[in-house]
């Protein structure tokens, strides 16, 4: 049966727009590639707009992004070679203009006369220096979330868009938005990569700054160890010769993990370095390292830190402790373990003018001494146990061992303990026995 000519019409013009669909998706496959070809977020932007323009014909092709921090959409202007420098050109609040009303509706929108249209935004044509007539402008969407708009501006050789360029450019949209996810996940990993390489460096710098006490003599038996709890944090100790028959051992705990912390502990080790040559007591350097950290606080930060000055000619150990944990101190064979008097005082950082006292005392041979931070007694097991300061003198009691053998076997013991469970905080032993 031949066909009618109001039939011949329809199908005449569902032909034409099959044509018309099955040309728009080559257009797509064919810019497809082009803005996968980098993955340079700034450079890409600018091959998405560039490519808008060329895919809808248009005179221009805009593209803002959400700022999840202001709530705002961002438009950027291309400068430099291949658009990869991108500088800020102007803000649109989420339902303001025609692309903050988009964003805020998360639905397409065509509108082929923006002066009749309340909606748009004259601002920014007025900051662009562009007159916009006709807009298409639809969502960007990802996994349920708009993060921007992308919009096609005035059609080259016609009044208006067409509803097929509406369609087109929704597909274009969906292309380019799994692109700029691409973007930002891959410079999400190259942040966090470098993040990462940048503690690496940090913790081989932090580490450098505590001796290898195994490559010195020492006219004493001394070993330690410390493990971080991240890759970087506030633990530390030192040993300082300070003449022939004096030496200076420091151990000490920065308040806080992390990049912080270590950046105080630089501080307080290096200052306390400076300080020890010229103090001829322990009380004498905490004073004085206490005024230089209070005079300049750090956010709050402040280090407990205990001081001791071992006189080997002498027989002597002088102390002084500003809030650290006391020396736990086993005096020959078989005596019993015990904690030393503390002499007290505050951690350093917190106050100005704060006097801290020293305790002296007479130090036999094969007398051993044990100091930590509170990574070891605050230790944990899986169920929340603490090991606790009991535990630590137990152990001293039971072994008869080498100041390496203590501080290695020590952390073997916490490394059982807390098996099943995270490390809860920085831990450093510095052990010392008398020959």
């Amino acid at each position: 049966m031949a066909m009618t000519p109001m039939e011949q019409s329809e199908n005449l013009s569902e032909r034409v727009q099959a044509s018309d669909r099955e040309k728009n998706l080559r257009k797509v496959l064919a810019v497809n590639a082009k803005i996968n070809s980098t993955l340079d977020l700034n450079e890409l932007l600018g091959i998405i707009m560039q490519t808008a323009s060329e895919v809808m014909q248009a005179e221009a092709a805009s593209l803002m992004l959400v700022d999840d921090a202001t709530k705002e959409l961002v438009f950027k202007v291309a400068l430099g070679e291949k658009g990869k420098d991108l500088i800020e050109k102007f803000r649109l609040k989420i339902g303001e203009g025609i692309a903050g009303f988009v964003a805020e509706k998360g639905e397409p929108l065509m509108v082929n006369d923006t002066q009749a249209d309340t909606r748009f935004a004259r601002r920014v044509d007025n900051a662009t220096g562009f007159s916009s007539k006709a807009i298409i402008c639809v969502p960007m969407k990802s996994r349920g979330k708009i993060i921007g708009v992308l919009q096609a501006l005035n059609p080259v050789g016609r009044q208006t868009f067409s509803q097929a360029d509406l369609e087109l450019f929704e597909t274009f949209a969906d292309q380019a938005t799994l692109s700029v996810e691409n973007a930002r996940m891959h410079a999400a990993m190259v942040k966090q990569e470098k993040a990462k390489q940048e503690l690496r460096i940090a913790h081989q710098i932090q580490q450098n700054f505590m001796p290898d006490l195994s490559r010195h003599s020492y006219p004493f038996d001394i070993a330690a160890r410390n493990i971080p709890a991240l890759d970087v944090g506030g633990d530390f100790y030192d040993v300082i010769r300070l003449d022939d028959t004096r030496t200076g051992i420091v151990i000490g705990d920065v308040s806080g993990k992390g990049v912080p912390a270590a950046l105080y502990m630089v501080r307080a080790i290096s200052e306390y370095r400076f300080l020890a040559i010229k103090c001829q007591s322990p009380s004498e350097l905490l004073n004085r390292l206490n005024t230089s950290l209070a005079e300049n606080p750090s956010m709050g930060m402040f280090v407990t830190f205990l001081y001791l000055i071992l006189d080997h000619k002498k027989g002597l150990l002088h102390y002084s402790s500003a809030g650290h944990y006391p020396i736990l101190s086993r005096n020959g064979v078989h005596s019993m373990p015990s904690y030393l008097a503390d002499s007290g005082g505050m951690p350093l950082g917190l106050m100005q003018g704060v006097q801290y006292l020293e305790t002296t005392i007479e130090v036999a041979p094969d007398t051993a001494f044990m100091l930590y931070t509170d990574g070891v007694i605050e230790a944990r097991d899986n169920k929340g146990k603490e090991y606790g300061s009991e535990r630590l003198r137990q152990f001293f009691e039971t072994r008869r061992l080498s100041a390496a053998d203590y501080a290695e076997n020590l952390m073997e013991e916490l490394r059982t303990f807390t098996v099943g469970a995270p490390q809860h905080d920085d831990t450093t032993i510095l052990t010392l026995k008398i020959h």
